[in-house]
């Protein structure tokens, strides 16, 4: 899960929240597998491929255990028993996430198919008599909470133009304009903060309460200090063997001592189930976000920003992982803006690589372009609109420590173009810092 990215007119975006991580929820019949595989009836061996395949299916439902996403690894387990009936493993470890889902039907019928087919061995079915008897009340999810501090520096604090004169077309008043020194593009140094935090709701199953807080302080360009705050709600299911989640959520920037923008929003996507090509496990689906984005200080910018995508995700071997979202978007104005409504397209790419004990790499490429349907100001800038495009990259590496601590190092570049020389910029910021989570 993951809170909908801040857009803010005339800043770069601030990114997408990342998902907060879940915590260790394993299900009790994690590391059975092996043993109920070997005492299964007629197990004959089949293609290395496929048992590469269906291992690295397994892990992954292992590592949604851990993350406490029950129905993301019951999802990959039914995957594993549709490619492979003679996985017992994984039926036990289904039977026992459907009796902690509450399910019990279903988890009765997994457990009574894993005895009609298998010969049980008397320590699985110990487990299984357990879980035969089991109410299966469903147990909810703890909290979740992550937070971290750090410092940085970055090349344009104040979102300074790069380019010090601004040419206006023929029939303006003035053919330019140079702009003061404290309007171009200031380096400065940063401390930054943030908290993000998961509450389930337990009287509503699947329903989660999200908060989040963040903040970064400049050495000295005090009046473009960032402040946010969110909250919101988010509900996981499953639908036709898929994956749908929705989230709603409310946003609140501060730069400086005022209020910036108040952002409403709801994303959703749905995730079709896994399948196997190659060497690669992937699924597909679509994601949608709409944003309702207010300007305390120049309403005339309040808009609507609606941008629906085609999604992919793959697992390639053991350690890599690739996200693609690309798709059209639109943002319409709500009060007359300068160059009316806009078109254009997002993309956003991101791969990483989990080096185990060594720590996480993590690499995010995004690319938006946006275009004014009218001329922005016909007095100054004639017949032209804005045609903008953000490109941004980032890296960051974490290194685990204990106890939920690690420290991170993190570098980015950011360019918005524009063909309006007013409103193009660059940004390029490194940070270090210290990260928990609970």
């Amino acid at each position: 899960m993951r809170f909908i990215e801040r857009r803010i007119h005339a800043l770069p975006s601030r990114g997408s929240w990342r998902a907060i991580v879940g915590v260790a929820l394993r299900a009790l019949g994690i590391g059975v597998i092996s043993a109920l595989v070997s005492h299964a009836v007629a197990q004959t061996p089949y293609g290395l491929f496929d048992q590469t395949i269906d291992e690295d299916l397994q892990a992954q439902a292992e590592a949604a255990m851990s993350d406490g996403d029950r129905q993301r690894a019951l999802l990959l387990l039914n995957e594993v028993v549709r490619r492979d009936p003679r996985q017992a493993g994984a039926l036990l470890d289904a039977a026992i996430l459907y009796c902690q889902l509450g399910e019990r039907t279903r988890s009765q019928e997994t457990l009574a198919r894993i005895e009609a087919k298998y010969d049980v061995p008397p320590a699985i079915e110990k487990l299984i008599v357990f879980y035969r008897a089991s109410a299966c009340t469903p147990s909810g999810p703890r909290p979740q909470l992550i937070a971290s501090v750090g410092a940085g520096v970055t090349s344009n604090a104040n979102f300074g133009p790069s380019n010090p004169v601004v040419t206006f077309a023929p029939s303006a008043p003035v053919n330019s304009l140079t702009l003061a020194p404290e309007s171009l593009a200031h380096g400065d140094q940063y401390i930054e903060s943030a908290v993000q935090g998961e509450l389930p709701i337990s009287s509503v199953p699947g329903l989660t309460l999200l908060a989040g807080l963040t903040n970064r302080q400049y050495r000295s360009q005090h009046s473009f200090d960032q402040r946010s705050a969110t909250i919101g709600l988010a509900d996981r299911t499953s639908v036709m063997r898929g994956e749908l989640y929705n989230q709603l959520t409310a946003d609140m920037l501060w730069l400086g001592t005022r209020v910036y923008q108040r952002d409403i929003g709801w994303h959703a996507n749905f995730w079709l189930p896994p399948s196997a090509w190659r060497s690669m496990l992937a699924r597909g689906g679509l994601d949608l976000t709409v944003l309702d984005s207010a300007y305390p200080g120049n309403s005339l910018y309040d808009s609507v920003y609606v941008e629906v995508r085609a999604a992919f995700q793959a697992r390639i071997g053991e350690r890599t992982s690739v996200q693609l979202f690309v798709g059209p978007a639109w943002d319409k104005p709500l009060n007359g803006r300068p160059g009316g409504s806009q078109h254009g397209y997002s993309a956003w790419l991101s791969a990483d690589y989990d080096m185990a004990r060594h720590g996480q790499l993590e690499a995010v490429l995004q690319q938006r372009t946006l275009i004014d349907a009218d001329a922005y100001d016909p007095v100054f800038f004639g017949t032209l609109g804005r045609h903008q495009t953000l490109r941004a990259a980032s890296l960051r590496y974490t290194f685990p420590m204990v106890r939920g601590w690690s420290v991170y190092a993190q570098a980015s570049a950011g360019r918005i173009s524009n063909s309006i020389s007013l409103f193009a910029y660059s940004v390029y910021s490194g940070s270090l810092g210290l990260s928990w989570k609970y």
